[in-house]
């Protein structure tokens, strides 16, 4: 189960289209930074019922709603989802 942990804008470049591309069932989701931006929006549908989290502090700092269907975490969350998941993958470009 590989986490994808995604920084960067869906509107500022292909990481969020490329991590989208390399998912596959039993993986995980997390945006964090800029990546939060896609936290409210059409972009995820696809992953609905999949595991897709936010690092809340980032949206509430941007001023974004997380979508119900996505769970808005803190980072003792996200230390535990990096300590549940194997291989790690960061997509920033």
């Amino acid at each position: 189960m590989t986490l994808h942990i995604v920084s960067q804008s869906p509107f500022s470049g292909s990481a969020l289209n490329d991590c989208l591309a390399a998912f596959t069932d039993g993986d995980a989701l997390l945006l964090i930074e800029d990546a939060v931006y896609a936290a409210n929006g059409p972009t995820l549908t696809q992953l609905k019922g999949k595991s897709v989290y936010c690092l809340q502090p980032d949206a509430v700092a941007r001023g974004i709603p997380v979508d119900p269907a996505i769970e808005a975490i803190d980072e003792t969350r996200w230390v535990s989802l990096c300590t549940e998941h194997n291989p790690i993958v960061s997509w920033f470009r």
